[in-house]
């Protein structure tokens, strides 16, 4: 059950900047809830979600729109979590089912690989019966110092 699994993570708080302020998961979002665990073995971040009325596509369902961000979100979150600085490169969905409103969902993330330029992440939204609604594949962008530096001077003058 991915519930216990959950519960089991160490609670982690997003590193990469501006987080708090993002519409899709930060502190006042108007999508959804969060919470975002560390597993060790083998490393993924868990997040359990929450989606507001708000995230509504076809009626009683998430929009794809709002799941598809979310993903990318919590992919940057564990990449981050992992001190690489990186951009989303390239994000592939795959929606199996619709997604129902008010049900505890999870987003289940890792690594699979990384080179000295890109990082490729994995995402599977999934309810407590591990039944799949969005897989996902993301290629991350390992930012360089003056990339980092460029975001890093913007943020503090914002």
């Amino acid at each position: 059950m991915i519930k216990n699994k959950f519960d089991l993570a160490k609670l982690v708080t997003p590193t990469f900047p501006n987080w708090d302020k993002s519409f899709i998961s930060g502190l006042n979002s108007p999508l959804c809830e969060v919470e975002h665990r560390l597993a060790s073995d083998p490393l993924e971040l868990i997040t359990r979600v929450k989606f507001k009325d708000r995230a509504e596509g076809p009626p009683g369902h998430i929009h794809g729109g709002a799941s598809a961000g979310l993903i990318d979100e919590v992919m940057g979150i564990l990449v981050w979590n992992q001190n690489y600085s990186c951009v989303t490169q390239n994000l592939s969905l795959k929606y199996l089912k619709l997604l129902p409103l008010n049900i505890e969902t999870y987003l289940v993330t890792s690594l699979t690989s990384t080179n000295a330029k890109t990082i490729v992440v994995k995402s599977t939204i999934l309810d407590n019966e591990l039944t799949p609604y969005v897989q996902a594949e993301g290629v991350f962008h390992i930012l360089t110092p003056e990339q980092l530096n460029k975001l890093t001077t913007r943020l503090l003058k914002n």
